[in-house]
């Protein structure tokens, strides 16, 4: 396969490390690029693609625009160019990893953050039963255009929640690493979607008050595993994901 990711400014990424450690996992031989195109090329770049490889990824900040450009209602981060079909993985590298860190999702959720991170969360912890999700915004409008079924926008965080989910990047740039009502005491487990640096202000102010916590490097790497599913059409075995988790990890930490 010829594979690469499309995005613009993304020189510190580390999906072809992450491919690249997937290929020797599997013994096999396929390359991944990187397309690194400004906003007014884009267009072109994705047809581009499309004659040149056999699927891409989508990272920031073209998602939701390419995902218009390809006509689907939902942010794209994975192409695959022999049919044109399209998904986000983001969800299940989410889910997967979540799982991995603190087990099944359980009792009362909050999501802070209203874009495409938190959306793709979301879109996994919307359709687990027995869980209560709340997502919460600066903006309330933008979460409030999210809520539906288990998921309620909420203005205020007067409840006590079991896990916090970081779908921001709250405390990196000065701001609070979280709004000043959420009742940290309570909270078990806590999760930040970005995984560099590998212990945010969210992370140290949760793991300040006893809560057990997770960065979103994991999620990264099952997100990568799922678009190769996606590529070829097929789910690696439990074996094979757990093999491919773990050399992805190392080759990581690494470099």
């Amino acid at each position: 396969m010829k594979l690469c990711v499309l995005g613009h400014g993304i020189g510190y990424t580390l999906s072809p490390k992450l491919h690249a450690s997937f290929a020797q996992t599997l013994g096999e031989n396929f390359s991944y690029d990187v397309a690194d195109v400004p906003p007014e090329e884009l267009e072109s770049a994705v047809k581009r693609l499309f004659n040149a490889y056999d699927g891409f990824n989508v990272t920031k900040p073209y998602k939701e625009r390419v995902a218009a450009i390809m006509g689907v209602s939902c942010p794209v981060n994975t192409v695959r160019c022999c049919d044109g079909a399209s998904t986000s993985t983001d969800g299940e590298g989410f889910l997967c990893d979540y799982t991995r860190a603190f087990g099944a999702p359980q009792g009362r959720l909050l999501v802070l953050g209203a874009g495409g991170a938190a959306k793709a969360v979301l879109s996994v912890l919307g359709k687990i039963p027995d869980v209560s999700v709340h997502v919460y915004n600066r903006t309330y409008e933008k979460a409030a255009a999210l809520a539906g079924g288990r998921i309620q926008a909420v203005k205020h965080l007067a409840e006590r929640y079991d896990a916090v989910i970081n779908g921001t990047s709250l405390g990196l740039h000065g701001e609070q690493s979280a709004p000043d009502e959420l009742m940290w005491q309570n909270v078990r487990y806590a999760y930040d979607l970005i995984y560099a640096p590998p212990v945010t202000p969210f992370l140290q102010r949760a793991q300040e008050a006893g809560a057990q916590t997770q960065n979103g490097l994991g999620m990264l790497i099952y997100q990568a595993i799922a678009a190769q599913e996606f590529w070829r059409g097929k789910p690696f075995s439990k074996q094979q994901k757990e093999q491919l988790f773990a050399h992805a990890q190392t080759a990581i930490q690494n470099s």
